[in-house]
């Protein structure tokens, strides 16, 4: 039984390493940059549950399942809007002026960090 469980823990780990890696080359294109990012963001709590199997941890491995599956969904989420079929022949997309989730986060963190010098500053 330990024989499988650390062949399964290497063979999840060298997956999501392959995941890592693969969202790193999709980083290194111009139009794949966002997307690669947070697809090699994805896998790196598999990595975590894969460490939990290979130390017959549980703890660790129930943590990096659920963190992974909350950035699937987060992904997900993320992307839903691009990936809808344009209606009525249009060929434009309707979302071109609209800001992405990513895009108002890092607006929002930009705001507190000019927030947090400014309180510095006076």
């Amino acid at each position: 039984m330990n024989f499988l469980l650390t062949a399964l823990g290497i063979l999840l780990l060298l997956l999501s390493l392959a995941g890592i890696a693969v969202g790193f080359f999709m980083a290194l294109g111009r139009r794949t940059r966002v997307p690669g990012v947070f697809f090699a963001l994805w896998w790196i709590p598999a990595v975590a549950a894969a460490g939990g199997i290979l130390m017959n941890d549980p703890v660790t491995f129930y943590i990096g399942a659920f963190c992974f599956v909350v950035a699937g969904v987060a992904m997900l989420l993320e992307n839903r809007d691009s990936q809808r079929p344009a209606r009525g022949g249009r060929t434009g997309s309707g979302n071109a002026g609209k800001p992405t989730l990513f895009d108002r986060a890092k607006r929002r963190f930009s705001g507190w960090m000019k927030a947090l010098e400014y309180r510095k500053g006076s």
